[in-house]
């Protein structure tokens, strides 16, 4: 593998930090999210009423700011860090399919990120409603409901294709 250069390492590095950061602040916010609602039903569970829902929507704020600001630096410095390294899509497969990971769930994770984007906004206001904050917590929870899931699963295969980069995914150059 050649050598990249001091450019393409800070954005590798800062794309693999802010991915980190933006993975695990994701798994927070879906188990906190699914411990709010009932199993079956998109209704709050008792314990959650009028008097301690402000609460429990302004706690649930940074970890919505955390998301939207760390998803759009990993993409923003892996993009960079494709185009500045000297790394070849064709002759490293592990890349492609890391690349392939993560600009394929791109269109899924912006239509969350809109909601988010709407969630932000509202916490920005200072008077905001918790009514409308669960509102579109209920709708992106259950807009793309399953594409967590698979977004998790697909994400917990990039570590293992960075640390191990199968050899059956490498083409040697013969030259």
């Amino acid at each position: 593998m050649k050598k990249n250069n001091k450019l393409s390492s800070t954005f590798g590095y800062l794309a693999l930090t802010s991915g980190s950061i933006w993975f695990g602040a994701y798994l927070a916010r879906l188990f906190t999210t699914y411990q709010m609602f009932e199993e079956t039903e998109p209704i709050l569970k008792n314990f959650i009423n009028n008097t301690n829902l402000p609460a429990i929507v302004e706690i649930f704020s940074p970890i919505v700011y955390l998301i939207f600001v760390a998803y759009l630096i990993m993409i923003v410095c892996f993009t960079l860090f494709l185009f500045t390294s000297h790394l070849k899509l064709k002759e490293n497969g592990w890349l492609f399919i890391i690349a392939a990971i993560i600009f394929i769930t791109l269109p899924f994770e912006t239509i969350l990120l809109i909601y988010d984007y709407k969630m932000i906004d509202l916490f920005v206001q200072e008077q905001f409603s918790s009514e409308k904050i669960i509102e579109l917590i209920t709708d992106r929870l259950y807009r793309l409901s399953s594409f967590p899931i698979i977004q998790i699963l697909s994400y917990l295969s990039i570590p293992y294709l960075l640390i191990f980069k199968p050899f059956a995914l490498k083409i040697k150059d013969e030259n």
